[in-house]
């Protein structure tokens, strides 16, 4: 028989971020509609929720990292190395009808309005190398170093978007979801796929994660589905 791995204990987590009901999705993409920004701000959460990017991989993306020199998407994203955590590449997949929909929106927001343009017919005209989400001064969000300890208590240094994560975990407290940030698009893309069958492996490899057991402090146990189960179990066998 083959080894298992052991099972982890579920726990729920006091820090950590809010996982998304549908309807608190939906509740959120109305409300940045009303925003000044409504394009951008959409192609952000879809950014986070759809292909469950970091909120400094959302900042530090190129217009050549989504776009063929032909102008078409690029779906099957490589982030490179220096955007990552753990300074280690990956894949992300840019699958989702709302994720493609959003993308194609806010780039043709960049052409009419020309930010970041050039003359070349390639990449629709727009600076290959300008970072995909621009800020108010169409320049890209900036990003600080910082330093963290890791559970072997080396000290890693990492870069930070601290402007773009504090204006994404305001649109909670503006909204009305608490317990929402940017850290949500990840847990909320996890347990949801979780729930759907997705395996454990499969998890690791769209989340990007070196340690299998990280994605168990991305999924949400689903406790009602579970007592329901349990419910129906019990009664089949009591009647």
């Amino acid at each position: 028989m083959a080894n298992r791995r052991p099972i982890k204990r579920l726990t729920e987590g006091k820090n950590k971020a809010k996982v998304l009901t549908p309807a608190e999705l939906k509740k959120l993409l109305h409300a940045l509609a009303l925003t000044r920004n409504p394009k951008l701000n959409r192609l952000i959460v879809w950014l986070l929720f759809g292909a469950g990017l970091r909120i400094t991989e959302v900042a530090c993306i190129r217009i050549q990292d989504v776009l063929w020199p032909s102008g078409n998407l690029v779906t099957d994203v490589r982030i490179p190395a220096k955007y990552c955590k753990g300074n280690k590449a990956g894949h992300v997949f840019f699958y989702a009808r709302q994720l493609q929909q959003a993308l194609e929106a806010y780039l043709t927001v960049r052409i009419q309005k020309k930010l970041r343009t050039t003359n070349s017919p390639e990449y629709r005209g727009l600076d290959p190398f300008s970072p995909l989400i621009l800020s108010e001064n169409r320049q890209g969000y900036s990003l600080k170093l910082k330093k963290r300890r890791d559970k072997h208590g080396e000290i890693r240094e990492y870069w930070a978007a601290d402007t773009l994560q504090e204006l994404v975990t305001n649109w909670g407290k503006k909204f009305g979801i608490t317990g929402f940030s940017s850290h949500s698009g990840r847990r909320t893309l996890a347990t949801r796929l979780s729930r759907k069958g997705v395996s454990e492996e499969m998890l690791q490899t769209l989340l990007r994660h070196e340690d299998p057991d990280t994605i168990y402090d991305y999924v949400d146990l689903d406790t009602k589905f579970v007592r329901d189960v349990l419910e129906r179990m019990y009664k089949q066998s009591n009647e």
